[in-house]
């Protein structure tokens, strides 16, 4: 057969191994091939293309470091070496969910894919007020991304029996173009007043709450993002969650957990399984050879099973501990190449390449 100049590669190769030569792209260059040609920009926006992407990126997840500079907000992963010049605003970005991450700029909620380097701001809410919680989800039986935001008429400093109003959806599909969306207002029927960022655990969003009583203990919310229905949940006795510097919620092993700040390398996490909580004692072993300073944070434990700890302060933020409890193995890892621009780090585990376009 003559070689004709004229016949493309498309012409000739089946669609199933051009999807089989694209997942082992890294998204942001599987983006930039849209333009290749009609048939490649129709699978890799097509869902079984990006199921099949993050089929494989979920088998290697990384840690992601979020940090600020010059009014900018980057991200980072350990696990490559580009930076994403195309960054967020920098306010209040919440865990990243399945690839994708939500933050705040103001009076705009914005949702971004730090694998591409996208961003897509979201219309306005349907409010004048100016406190603002939001919270990310995703639901895996539909296959749609939400985002839940609430307000608070006032801010109550003697945890009084404040709560949320306005409770406003905003569903992203997660694969398909749907018809315009907007924000709707759902009914909340367990009041509260959230007090903490939240985390996404197999289709539920938990945060941090203050109940809706003169009581001055919390709890937690779970929010089923596919019911959109709100469920509270009791801590175990003599536990605490606000913003503040005892504990925070994690994700242990999909499992949703409170753990709380580590002092010369000792911590207890709570797990909640079935209902019930478990406590679990770690002493993570040569602490102070590992790190000068006392106080971390446990963020969670990454698939192998390891603890991932990292400094309080943000201008240590580029050093990190991890500790196999089965081993016993401690280990401090330095981040390279974020030493000048850790300013504000937040560190998120589990974080997956996502090829969806936003």
């Amino acid at each position: 057969m003559e070689n004709n100049p004229k016949i493309r590669s498309s012409d000739y190769l089946p669609e199933d191994l051009i999807a089989q030569i694209l997942v082992n792209l890294p998204s942001k260059s599987v983006v930039k091939l849209i333009v290749v040609s009609k048939l490649w920009s129709s699978i890799i926006r097509s869902k079984s293309f990006i199921d099949l992407y993050l089929e494989r990126s979920l088998t290697r997840p990384c840690l992601l470091f979020s940090f600020h500079r010059i009014n900018r907000r980057f991200f980072h992963s350990i696990s490559q070496e580009a930076i994403s010049e195309e960054a967020t605003p920098d306010y209040n970005v919440c865990t990243p969910v399945r690839g994708l991450i939500c933050c705040q700029d103001l009076d705009d909620v914005v949702v971004s894919n730090p694998s591409t380097g996208q961003f897509l701001v979201l219309p306005k809410l349907n409010t004048k007020r100016k406190q603002i919680s939001r919270f990310f989800g995703y639901d895996p039986i539909e296959d749609e991304y939400k985002v839940l935001c609430m307000t608070v008429l006032q801010v109550s400093y003697d945890y009084g029996p404040v709560v949320s109003e306005e409770h406003q959806v905003f569903t992203l599909g997660g694969t398909e173009k749907k018809k315009e969306a907007t924000w709707r207002m759902i009914t909340c029927k367990a009041p509260h007043c959230p007090a903490t960022e939240g985390i996404c655990i197999d289709g539920v969003v938990y945060y941090g709450a203050w109940p809706n009583s003169k009581n001055r203990g919390s709890l937690i919310v779970g929010f089923d993002v596919r019911l959109e229905e709100f469920t509270l949940v009791k801590l175990p006795d003599g536990v605490e969650i606000y913003y503040s510097l005892d504990s925070e919620l994690v994700n242990y092993q999909r499992k949703l957990a409170v753990a709380n700040l580590s002092y010369r390398g000792k911590f207890e996490l709570w797990v909640l399984d079935k209902q019930e909580w478990s406590k679990i004692s770690v002493m993570v072993p040569s602490w102070k050879y590992l790190f000068g300073r006392d106080l971390f944070r446990c963020r969670g434990a990454i698939s192998s099973g390891e603890f991932i700890f990292t400094p309080l302060l943000s201008a240590w933020a580029s050093v990190i501990i991890s500790y196999d409890r089965k081993e016993e193995i401690a280990r401090r890892v330095e981040i390279e190449g974020v030493e000048d621009r850790a300013h504000y780090m937040k560190v998120f585990l589990d974080h997956v390449e996502c090829p969806i376009l936003l």
